[in-house]
């Protein structure tokens, strides 16, 4: 399965997919693997048994890439806040929802108890 497959996957399950999105999966998938051969391209440049520099320009060009690889995740949702942003309500409405729902059990619990000590109490 190729990266894009595995994205667009990804995001038909999270049920966020649009046709709109194919040209940014497709960029973000080049994107990465021009990351891969940048980094390994960097490892080459370390002397032997060395570790690569940060000083040197690929290592400049793979933060580069970085970002734009995380610009890109967070266009297409594939980021916890980016996924809150695009759906948006859904998970508002779910919080204030579940809020409710304590709210009302919590005041069903107190009057069961407050049944409960006029009933042993007699008051």
């Amino acid at each position: 399965m190729t990266k894009e497959e595995k994205y667009t996957q990804q995001l038909k399950e999270m049920g966020i997919w649009e046709d709109a999105f194919a040209g940014t999966v497709h960029d973000l998938a080049i994107l990465e693997r021009e990351q891969a051969r940048t980094r390994k391209a960097w490892k080459e440049t370390a002397e032997d048994g060395g570790a690569p520099s940060p000083l040197d320009p690929h290592y400049l060009l793979i933060l580069q890439q970085g970002r734009d690889i995380d610009r890109l995740r967070d266009a297409l949702g594939l980021t916890p806040k980016a996924l809150r942003k695009l759906k948006g309500t859904k998970f508002e409405n779910a919080a204030e929802n579940a809020a409710q729902r304590q709210n009302e059990k919590d005041a069903e619990d107190a009057a069961n108890v407050l049944d409960f000590v006029r009933a042993k109490y007699g008051a």
